[in-house]
């Protein structure tokens, strides 16, 4: 999170909540975002000082407007083209979803195990962090072969390392 992102996604936030649509604003921002990941060029588009602003605005208001939120968004991507931080944008919208989901009482789990969990892991692994930090989590999987077995837990700050490599590691400072 950079001081700019940070500042940019706090605003953003503070509209969405002052107007009372901080889900249809996270909603929207996560559908932007895959947009911009599948076409990348038109970052590239609204960045360029070769292009006229005039121009770089209507390409916004033609992708971004329609609906009240849209247009709030809209908005909010010309202000970034005008100042020069629209390369910024997938931060401001990470550290956007990160605030949304805090306010929400949202935490998400970042899950890395040795092998694929079942449906059946997740749920169970995601019902017991809930019980644990008392509020909803939403679990982000990654797989890691290195990991030899067991998982590695980031949440809230938070790491519980329960892998063998990591257990490995410790019998090995122990016979040092």
């Amino acid at each position: 999170m950079t001081d700019i992102s940070r500042e940019y996604s706090e605003a953003l936030f503070a509209l969405a909540a002052e107007a009372g649509r901080g889900q249809e604003y996270a909603d929207a921002l996560a559908m932007i975002r895959g947009l911009l990941v599948e076409n990348p060029d038109y970052i590239e588009l609204l960045a360029s000082p070769s292009i006229p602003m005039d121009e770089r605005r209507a390409a916004v208001d033609a992708a971004f407007t329609g609906s009240e939120t849209m247009d709030d968004i809209a908005s909010f991507m010309k202000l970034l083209c005008e100042r020069g931080h629209v390369r910024d944008i997938f931060d401001i919208i990470d550290d956007f979803q990160a605030l949304y989901k805090s306010a929400s009482g949202v935490s998400t789990a970042f899950i890395t195990s040795a092998v694929e969990l079942s449906e059946t892991e997740k749920q169970s692994l995601c019902e017991k962090l809930e019980k644990k930090l008392g509020h909803r989590v939403e679990l982000q999987l990654s797989v890691d072969a290195s990991l030899i077995g067991g998982l590695i837990v980031r949440v809230d700050g938070k790491i519980m390392d329960g892998s063998i490599k990591n257990r490995l590691s410790d019998i090995k400072e122990l016979i040092k």
